[in-house]
């Protein structure tokens, strides 16, 4: 792995909660507050498409400074998200990482921490496994890297409205990054910011503040990832608060 890209050790928060996000639906007729525009210091990528032992598929992300993102699909259900697994990577050998990771899982089952360990191939290919309390749930996984496209995905072209399936969340993303939007009520409306990673155009550093109100998270800010597919126009994503121990996730279709 190349050395740019710094590998730190993981600190866990003490409490693990349920996770929180949604689908999509509209905005009511109440006054949308102005969209925020929080600075997002944009950081380098690298990409792998997954597949699991159990069926699914998704995209493994780590950050320069080691923030690990694993968004991953329902079982046989490749374009549903069904959650997303984070934590801070931190190197088990010259080719190696291992983490302690927290799962917040979209399909009923309680979310949970895991132990991630991989190593990468001759190829670059990451592949390794995870390990849960529950033995049940434990995965290997294998990954192809993705090297930066050569073609480059613009915020204009990201910018929509993005509604999810069950019409509970909606988002919409300004050319500028600007986001706004509503999730599960139309009085918890939230706003924030969207800003493309320096290698990879369709992986985006996020923020968004929820504005109180039905707010399951009241105000808090959060902080994560959003991936963009661009034949789908579809943008996935998953965001953490401030103890990194509850977390937003959402799946939203730009038609």
């Amino acid at each position: 792995m190349n050395n740019r890209y710094r590998l730190l050790p993981l600190l866990l928060s003490a409490g693990l909660a349920a996770c929180g996000g949604g689908g999509d639906s509209a905005p009511g007729s109440g006054a949308v507050p102005a969209p925020v525009m929080p600075e997002i210091v944009a950081k380098s990528a690298l990409l792998w498409r997954a597949t699991t032992s159990t069926g699914r598929s998704g995209r493994l992300i780590l950050l320069d400074g080691g923030r690990l993102y694993f968004l991953y699909s329902r079982t046989n259900t490749p374009d549903t998200l069904g959650g997303a697994i984070t934590g801070l990577a931190g190197a088990s050998g010259a080719s190696s990482i291992a983490s302690t990771t927290l799962d917040f899982n979209w399909e009923g089952l309680p979310s949970t921490s895991a132990t991630l360990s991989a190593s990468l191939d001759v190829h670059n290919n990451l592949n390794g496994t995870l390990s849960y309390s529950d033995a049940s749930r434990n995965l290997s996984f294998t990954s192809i890297y993705e090297a930066p496209a050569a073609s480059l995905v613009s915020l204009t072209d990201i910018a929509g409205t993005y509604v999810s399936s069950d019409r509970t969340m909606t988002l919409v993303v300004a050319p500028t990054g600007a986001v706004s939007g509503t999730a599960f009520s139309t009085s918890c409306r939230f706003t924030g910011a969207l800003k493309q990673t320096l290698n990879h155009s369709s992986l985006l550093h996020m923020v968004l503040t929820f504005q109180g109100g039905a707010c399951a998270l009241g105000t808090s800010t959060v902080t994560g990832i959003a991936a963009y597919d661009v034949s789908q126009r579809v943008l996935v994503g998953v965001a953490l608060d401030g103890s990194g121990a509850s977390a937003t996730l959402f799946q939203g279709g730009n038609s």
